[in-house]
């Protein structure tokens, strides 16, 4: 039985590069996998992306453009300290479901490339839109968004890699990291 050869497109080498990076793990994304499960010669590809770091890069901005989604509803119709935990859990949701998917925004850098720093703004202006009840400065609430950010990003990350070998309960280390981080920006309220 022959293998039917996919139909491809930009869109769809993105899709079946998100779909082993979930199944599999960032790690197993490769042209030639991509290909071998679209029934196509690796060189078939190159129509659509120019090589494996274009791809991390369509990834990357696929996972902070799904992630903004979540975040934004998540936090629809809530404020303070509600806002910034239903983003905690948002965050964490999304890593879980999408756990190689995800590792994409660690495989470029952050600068350098304007679609990929737009993602990230976008990021952080929805961590921002979860502040909005606090009454802090346009300065002070940008860096707390940036602050919210690496907070979550290391929390999430550091538990899809098994980086937590504590045996304490994380939905109560994450509640407890969002109470802490609420308290914080209290400080800075006039």
């Amino acid at each position: 039985m022959t293998q039917q050869k996919i139909r491809l497109n930009r869109a769809t080498v993105v899709d079946m590069a998100a779909t082993i990076a979930d199944a599999d793990g960032i790690d197993a994304v490769t042209l030639s996998r991509i290909a071998l499960d679209a029934g196509v010669k690796q060189p078939a590809l190159y129509r659509h992306v120019t090589g494996i770091e274009e791809l991390w890069t369509l990834l990357s901005l696929r996972a902070r453009d799904l992630l903004v989604a979540e975040l934004t509803t998540a936090i629809a119709n809530t404020t303070r300290d509600s806002a910034v935990l239903a983003a905690a859990h948002a965050w964490r949701g999304f890593v879980q479901q999408h756990p190689g998917l995800y590792s994409a925004t660690d495989r470029v850098p952050s600068v350098g490339d304007l679609d990929i720093e737009l993602s990230l703004a976008r990021v952080v202006a929805v961590l921002a839109q979860s502040l909005d009840g606090y009454k802090l400065s346009a300065s002070q609430r940008a860096h707390c968004a940036r602050t919210l950010r690496s907070a979550l990003h290391g929390f999430c990350v550091l538990e899809k890699d098994e980086g937590h070998p504590e045996p304490y309960a994380l939905d109560k280390s994450l509640t407890q990291l969002v109470e802490l981080f609420c308290r914080g920006i209290e400080t800075l309220e006039p």
